[in-house]
This record gives C-alpha cells, structure tokens and sequence, in this order.
C-alpha cells in the first residue's frame, strides 16, 4: 500500500504586533449615604464602583475591546458571588459601573456593604477581561477600597419626639 502525500506552496507574512490592557478601578461611597466622610462610610450603606479600560495596539484590526468586568466582594470570600458590571461605552476605551440595583430605592448603580462587616478596610476586586489577540486573552485584576466606620444602625433613631 501507498500512502501519497501532496504538497503545496504557501508563502507566510510575518507579522509584528503589539496590544496592551491598562484598567483603572475606583470605589466610592454612594452619593446618597448620609453619614459618608470623603472615603469612610458605615456598613450597610452603598458603594459604586467606576472601573476604566484602555486598549493600546498597532494592530486593531486583529484586537478586540476589553467586553466584561466582573467585580467580586469580601463579604463572599471573593468567590459566590460576584456582579458583571456594564459597560458604558465602546472601543479601546471603555467604562464599566454596577447596573442599576433595583433594591436601590433610587435605582442608584450601588452595593449595599452588609451591615455586620466589620470596621476597617472594605475591599473588593475586580477582574477586566475579554481583550482578545490572536495569541489569546488579556486580561487584569483590579482593586480599589474604602474605609467601613461603624453602621448605619447608628444613624436611625426610632423614639417619640421630645415635647417642649
């Protein structure tokens, strides 16, 4: 038996490229938490999260966009449970926030911090991803905190009105 091979004739370009992921995450206390002094809040109150992309390439037929941000939270142990952000805006640079929290009573783009967390440093991460090469995906892992001071049980006070 033979076995016949055919061969052919390519001819091969060889391509230089280069791309690049940077990424920016910010935190800050809800604009509607009362009690919130520059980057302190209480626990139980609402944090909202900004996290930019940027795509650097010289080869941006080949290069996507960073897709997705999914942000994950201390109070889960970084790992059940998790919230895929939007993005806000297309192209090499993009912006992504928490989509509207409909247990925000103003459909604020918000996390609620859990009222038991304990004072001290309240820090989730985020991980940017979906920037495809034709190499495979980059990706990177951002953080960013704000400081928990006491919690928001502190500041209701349910009692009759001191009369006059």
């Amino acid at each position: 038996m033979w076995i016949t091979y055919r061969y052919g004739w390519w001819e091969f370009d060889f391509d230089r490229y280069q791309a690049s992921l940077s990424g920016q995450m910010k935190i800050s206390p809800d604009e509607k938490s009362p009690t919130a002094e520059g980057n302190t809040i209480k626990s139980g109150y609402g944090i909202q999260e900004t996290v930019t992309s940027r795509v650097s390439t010289n080869q941006s037929s080949a290069v996507t966009e960073a897709q997705n941000a999914v942000t994950y939270f201390p109070e889960f142990e970084y790992q059940r449970y998790w919230r895929v952000l939007e993005r806000l805006g297309g192209g090499y640079s993009s912006r992504f926030e928490f989509r509207k929290n409909p247990y925000s009573t103003y459909e604020r783009r918000t996390h609620f911090t859990p009222i038991w967390y304990p004072d001290g440093s309240y820090t989730p991460y985020t991980w940017l991803l979906d920037c495809w090469t034709p190499t495979g995906m980059l990706s990177m892992n951002l953080t960013d905190s704000v400081r928990i001071r006491g919690n928001l049980w502190e500041d209701w006070h349910i009692a009759p009105q001191n009369p006059r």
